[in-house]
């Protein structure tokens, strides 16, 4: 089953995607960045929905470390959904860890298709490399003979 954690430090908004959500996984919330850090330190999570601008520990300082740390979501695509619209913003996010960077508000429609549409993807990953690639087969026929009077082990003169 697909685990989704939202953090975002307006409640409202948690509240919003978590209902929108819930029916593609088990979703978690997270109202500030360092209760975020140790969620995402203690539990694997199918994708992660990160503000940027929080108090206590911003989505930077997340992304940095979930980029650069070792640990069970360094690989977990993350959604940034937030009100920043700077193009510093969104090239430091992207060039960090980031898969999206939606801008706050998002149609809520575009947010689940989204989501589902990675989730899938991931699903499919997994499958692929769970799936065990069967040895090549070997067919096994009559060799056929050097033509005659020609064989790589004589030398013509």
């Amino acid at each position: 089953m697909s685990t989704i954690l939202i953090v975002d430090d307006d409640p409202t908004i948690r509240a919003m995607f978590a209902r929108a959500l819930q029916s593609l996984g088990e979703v978690e919330q997270a109202a500030n960045g360092a209760d975020a850090l140790r969620l995402l330190t203690s539990k694997k999570y199918s994708i992660v929905l990160l503000d940027l601008h929080m108090p206590v520990i911003d989505g930077f300082v997340i992304i940095h470390t979930l980029a650069t740390k070792p640990g069970p979501n360094r690989d977990t695509p993350i959604y940034v959904v937030t009100a920043d619209v700077s193009d510093q913003a969104r090239l430091r996010a992207l060039r960090q860890h980031a898969v999206f960077f939606l801008t706050k508000p998002v149609p809520i429609m575009t947010l689940v298709a989204l989501v589902d549409s990675t989730l899938k993807k991931s699903a499919l990953r997994q499958a692929s490399r769970d799936t065990p690639i069967p040895p090549p087969k070997v067919v096994r026929g009559t060799p056929i003979p050097p033509p005659r009077g020609s064989s790589p082990l004589t030398k013509k003169s």
